[in-house]
């Protein structure tokens, strides 16, 4: 037997069971055929011919052949010519970003903070190809971008286009709001480990629910929360558009909620992070890239080769033979 060997649709092989048997009904048929017109030198006639005593044996023979042989064929053999196991880390991470028009601020040299978040980000999603990751942008209220998906040159290309707000009403910062959505999301998540970072800018100033109340929710429902501070403390030079889009910069204050933050990563069982620079960022998310790996291994998949297409032949070549026999040295007398 060799190694690998199996039927891919192996209810076919039960059709065997009629090869047996119509060869004794075609055994009975031929003992006790009569002849239409009862010859007693018939067989003596046939023999001056050169036909054996065996020939009426042949195209049964032929025709039962092919049949065998058309059954192995739809039973579909095939071999196994590689089997693999599938390791994934078995982490459901939801990525939630902070797109208020304070990102905009140049404190994150030679990029601004929106731009220098999407570089870093793209770089997490592009080191875990075996994670589910999702993106949820939020303002003043949250946008779910991309819900939990192994398709990354989606995602990448969904974090490429994300831009801060550019209007005065939907500006602002619902961390409690986009807390709660991403929570929604990730209830439902199979994964063993459901994880949010959050990535914001701001204190909390708009939305209906409160972030630390939020945070407690999803830390009952053992949903982990990375919370990233990012930008610099004091003054950040923010750009102003003259009307001409003449560009110039203004030195601005724009401070974000830590001990928040620190209190929301704390009722999850997360880490809070304080980033003020691209390195910084940099090392944040490869911080969490290495806490949060777990290995799961499933049973992953055999890659088998097809082999039907040689009984096929075979019963095809036996059907032509016996088509060939019975028109030639197998006609039968009547």
């Amino acid at each position: 037997m060799i190694a690998g060997f199996s039927f891919r649709s192996p209810l076919w092989l039960w059709a065997l069971l009629f090869v047996p048997l119509l060869a004794v009904w075609r055994w009975r048929l031929l003992s006790t055929r009569r002849r239409a017109i009862a010859f007693p030198l018939a067989a003596q006639i046939e023999a001056l011919f050169g036909r054996a005593t065996w020939y009426p044996w042949v195209s049964p023979a032929l025709a039962l052949g092919a049949m065998a042989f058309l059954t192995f064929a739809l039973a579909r053999p095939v071999v196994a010519t590689a089997r693999t196991t599938v390791r994934s880390e078995g982490v459901a991470t939801l990525l939630v970003l902070d797109i208020s028009g304070s990102m905009l601020a140049e404190d994150f040299q030679p990029s601004n903070r929106i731009d220098m978040a999407k570089l870093v980000v793209s770089d997490f999603i592009k080191k875990r190809p075996d994670d589910r990751i999702g993106l949820l942008s939020f303002a003043a209220m949250p946008f779910l971008r991309c819900p939990l998906t192994l398709d990354h040159k989606t995602l990448l290309d969904i974090v490429a286009a994300l831009k801060p707000v550019g209007r005065q009403d939907i500006d602002g910062t619902a961390i409690g709001d986009a807390l709660v959505t991403a929570g929604k999301r990730l209830l439902t998540a199979p994964e063993k480990s459901r994880v949010i970072v959050l990535l914001t800018d701001g204190d909390n100033n708009r939305g209906q629910f409160d972030p630390i109340q939020a945070a407690e929710l999803l830390g009952a429902h053992k949903i982990k929360v990375y919370a990233v501070g990012i930008g610099s403390k004091g003054l950040v030079p923010y750009p102003i558009y003259g009307e001409g889009g003449t560009k110039s910069y203004q030195m601005v204050h724009i401070g974000f909620g830590e001990e928040t933050l620190r209190a929301i990563a704390k009722a999850t069982d997360g880490v809070y992070y304080n980033a003020t620079d691209a390195r910084g960022l940099t090392q944040v998310f490869a911080d969490i890239d290495r806490l949060e790996k777990t290995k799961v291994e499933s049973q992953g998949y055999v890659r088998y080769r097809e082999l039907f297409l040689w009984p096929l032949a075979i019963g095809v070549a036996l059907l032509s033979m016996e088509a060939l026999w019975r028109s030639g040295p197998g006609r039968t007398l009547p």
